[in-house]
């Protein structure tokens, strides 16, 4: 099963249905909150390793710069 998913009757719907918001829509509203923070989550982790990755590349250009420079110099 999914987050937030639930496995209730559906003898209860059609009474609930009269009544405002079924217990369906209630739990289908919790299950899209959570997909939403988790995605939210996973973009923000995708940042942050684009920026490492983007720091990472950075260092190893000025070592590969500074090789190549050395290297020259001899």
């Amino acid at each position: 099963m999914m987050p937030g998913e639930n496995q209730s009757g559906a003898g209860g719907i059609a009474s609930e249905a009269t009544s405002g918001t079924c217990q369906n829509c209630t739990v289908l509203n919790q299950s899209l909150d959570e997909y939403v923070a988790a995605l939210l989550t996973l973009k923000q982790k995708i940042i942050d390793t684009d920026l490492l990755l983007s720091e990472y590349k950075e260092k190893c250009d000025d070592i590969l710069y500074a090789l190549k420079h050395h290297i020259t110099c001899y």
